[in-house]
């Protein structure tokens, strides 16, 4: 499998799956990394939470009732008792007995299927010592000889820069803070990323072209119809992120072919 930096550099415009084929299967789960898979995404972003065991998992809050029903945090529980609780049956019954992934996992069914990773790094909790998380996230990345496959994104930079750090070779865009007003490259300076994501609604003219001009690419997420898909597709924007991957490679072939 070609190292990330290559395949980027080859492919000006490529999908990713959010959270998995999130919109056919519960998100962050094997199945709905398989669905995504199928559905020809070249590239899948996941969640990651820390168990009270140091366990890294796919999961986006870090609370679990939204997607497991039950009370709690995520870094309270143990892995063990983690892996026990339905992380699917929320979606639908389909997916009943669906349970939550460690990332190893995930990262080894993505690259049994020549498939990239992005990571997104959550923002610390208060008090929390985010250095121990990305410690546990970087190991597993090495264990998994992902380094090159895998791409790390984060609200919250400073997480970004210390990757760096511990990984040298790591791959990082800065998602947009909700309200930043500063240049994308102002922040890629302060940081040292490569990419910059921003929702659709800071999909701009002046974002965008001011990260375009500076070297970074572009993602912008989440694009889940094809009116969306149009307005996007205004910009130089390589990396789609969206909840439908099928829908939206399928519209991005039409307009290929037309």
């Amino acid at each position: 499998m070609e190292p990330l930096a290559e395949f980027v550099r080859s492919h000006p415009r490529f999908v990713v799956a959010h959270r998995g084929a999130s919109a056919v299967a519960p998100e962050n789960t094997l199945a709905a990394i398989e669905s995504a898979i199928e559905a020809g995404a070249p590239m899948v972003e996941v969640d990651v939470q820390l168990t009270s065991d140091k366990h890294v998992v796919l999961f986006h809050d870090r609370t679990l009732r939204r997607t497991t029903g039950e009370r709690g945090r995520t870094h309270r529980i143990t892995y063990r008792e983690l892996s026990q609780l339905d992380a699917g049956e929320w979606f639908s019954t389909t997916y009943r007995g669906e349970r939550v992934p460690l990332l190893e996992d995930a990262l080894r069914l993505l690259a049994r299927h020549d498939r990239y990773a992005s990571i997104e790094i959550k923002p610390p909790a208060p008090q929390e010592d985010f250095a121990v998380r990305l410690e546990r996230i970087a190991e597993v990345v090495e264990r998994c000889g992902m380094i090159e496959q895998v791409l790390f994104t984060s609200f919250h930079h400073d997480s970004l820069r210390l990757l760096r750090e511990m990984l040298s070779h790591c791959h990082t865009a800065a998602i947009n803070v909700p309200g930043d007003r500063r240049r994308p490259s102002d922040i890629a300076r302060r940081i040292g990323c490569e990419a910059f994501v921003c929702s659709l609604r800071e999909c701009t003219r002046w974002r965008i072209e001011d990260a375009v001009a500076s070297g970074l690419y572009v993602g912008v997420y989440t694009v889940n119809t094809v009116r969306q898909l149009d307005r996007v597709l205004r910009y130089p924007v390589t990396a789609i992120v969206s909840n439908h991957p099928e829908l939206i490679l399928r519209a991005l072939a039409d307009r290929a072919a037309s």
